[in-house]
C-alpha cells in the first residue's frame, strides 16, 4: 500500500502553529456568534459532544491542521443545529411531515453501497442525500438557499482532493453527488464518524451500546427539513452504520425497505483499512495500523452480529450481492424498484468526476484469508444462504 504524503504547506502549518484543542464552550460560542442564534434545541444533549472532545484532545494525536480542520467541522455542525431549529420554529409545518417512504441501504463497506445508492437516487421521483445536504441540511439565510451550501462543500471536495488524493481515489466525496446519511447523525454527536476518521477509542465506547434513539430522532426531523425543501416519492438513504441499530431503526422509520449488499469479507474488510488508513492520514502524521485493524476488525463483527439478530424486525427486506449489482446492474435495479414501488428508467449510470483504481492486501494489515473466514464464518454461512 502506497504510503500518503503530508503537502509541504501543511507541513509548514504544523511547524509554525500550536496543536491547540477543541473546547466544547468555544465551539457553541463561535456557532452562535456566526449564526446571531442560540436556540440549538430541546433534544441537543452536551455530553455526547464533551465526550468527543476529551477524546479528541487526549487520543487522536491530530497534528495542528488536523485539529483545525476539526474544531471547522465540529463549529459548522452547531452552525446547521441552529438554523435547522431558526427554520422548525419558523416553520412548524416542517416536523408535521409525514416521512416518506425509506428505502435504506446498509451492509458492510465496500459492498457497493454507495454505487446502489447512486443509481437509485437518479430514478424518477426518488429523493436522495446530495454531499451538500448532508453536510448542511438547513438553508443558510432564506429558505430557498442552496448557493452557500453548495459553494461550502464544493470548497471541501476541493480541499479533500488536495490533503489526499489517495483518499478521494478510494472514496470520491464530490460535492452534488449522494453521500451517506450518517452525516445527518453528526449533528446529535452520536454516529460512527469519528471513529473512522481518528483513534477515539473513549468516545468509541462511550457510544457502544449507548441508546441511538436520539440521533434517529434528530435525522428524521433534518430529513423532513429536507423533504420540506424538496420532496419525492421516496427517500434513499445508506449507510453502513445502521447495520448495528436495526433494531431501533425498525420502531421510528414507519415506511421502511431495507436492502442489504454483501461480499465476501476477505475483500471488504483490507478495502475499508485501506480507506481508514488514508482518511486518518488527513488529520494527523500518528496513524497506526494496528490501532485500526484491532478496534475495526472487531466493530464490524459487532455490526454483523447485531445486523443479523435484528434483521427479522425489519419485514421488508432484500438481500443484494455485489456480483449482481457489477454484473447484471439493469435486472438488479428493475427487481428492486418493483419491490419498493419505485419507478424504474432503464440505462442509469453512477454519477463521478474522478475515477482511479484502489489496490489494497490483507497483508498490508497483518491479517490472513483463514483469520476473516475463522472470525466471520457466521457471516459468510449466512450471506451465501440468503436469498436473493
Amino acid at each position: 500500500m502506497n504510503e500518503p504524503k503530508t503537502k509541504w504547506p501543511i507541513q509548514l502549518f504544523n511547524l509554525i502553529s500550536r496543536r491547540g484543542s477543541v473546547d466544547v464552550d468555544r465551539l457553541i460560542k463561535s456557532a452562535r456568534s456566526k449564526t446571531k442564534m442560540t436556540n440549538l434545541g430541546n433534544d441537543f444533549d452536551v455530553e455526547p459532544l464533551n465526550v468527543l472532545c476529551r477524546s479528541i484532545n487526549n487520543e487522536a494525536r491530530l497534528h495542528p491542521f488536523g485539529m483545525f480542520m476539526m474544531r471547522q467541522k465540529l463549529t459548522g455542525q452547531l452552525e446547521s443545529r441552529l438554523w435547522a431549529e431558526h427554520w422548525f420554529n419558523k416553520y412548524p409545518e416542517i416536523l408535521e411531515q409525514q416521512l416518506l417512504p425509506v428505502v435504506l441501504i446498509t451492509g458492510l463497506q465496500r459492498t457497493g453501497t454507495t454505487k446502489l445508492q447512486r443509481l437509485l437516487s437518479q430514478l424518477p421521483g426518488v429523493r436522495g442525500l446530495r454531499s451538500w445536504e448532508g453536510l448542511y441540511p438547513a438553508p443558510i439565510g432564506n429558505k430557498g438557499e442552496t448557493k452557500h451550501r453548495i459553494n461550502k462543500t464544493r470548497m471541501n471536495e476541493r480541499a479533500v482532493r488536495w490533503i489526499s488524493p489517495s483518499f478521494y481515489t478510494i472514496h470520491p466525496i464530490e460535492h452534488n453527488n449522494y453521500e451517506e446519511d450518517v452525516l445527518l447523525l453528526d449533528f446529535q454527536f452520536m454516529s460512527s464518524t469519528s471513529e473512522a476518521i481518528m483513534q477515539v477509542p473513549s468516545y468509541a465506547e462511550y457510544l457502544n451500546g449507548m441508546d441511538q434513539s436520539a440521533a434517529y430522532n434528530y435525522e428524521i426531523k433534518l430529513l423532513k427539513l429536507l423533504q420540506w425543501q424538496k420532496g419525492g416519492t421516496h427517500l434513499v438513504l445508506k449507510s453502513p452504520h445502521h447495520l448495528e441499530f436495526l433494531d431501533t431503526i425498525s420502531e421510528l422509520f414507519p415506511d421502511l425497505y431495507l436492502i442489504w449488499p454483501h461480499r465476501d469479507p476477505k475483500t471488504t474488510i483490507p478495502s475499508y483499512m485501506s480507506m481508514l488508513y488514508h482518511g486518518r492520514r488527513m488529520f494527523s502524521d500518528d496513524v497506526s495500523r494496528r490501532e485500526i485493524v484491532d478496534h475495526w476488525v472487531n466493530k464490524i463483527d459487532i455490526m454483523l452480529t447485531k445486523g443479523l439478530k435484528d434483521l427479522s424486525l425489519i419485514p421488508k427486506t432484500k438481500h443484494l450481492h455485489f456480483s449482481d449489482l457489477m454484473d447484471d446492474q439493469e435486472s438488479t435495479l428493475d427487481r428492486l424498484c418493483s419491490w419498493s414501488g419505485i419507478k424504474y428508467q432503464a440505462s442509469v449510470q453512477v454519477e463521478t468526476t474522478y475515477r482511479s483504481r484502489h489496490t489494497y492486501d490483507l497483508k498490508d494489515w497483518e491479517l490472513t484469508a483463514d483469520n476473516i473466514d475463522r472470525q466471520f464464518d457466521y457471516y459468510i454461512k449466512a450471506m451465501n444462504s440468503f436469498e436473493r
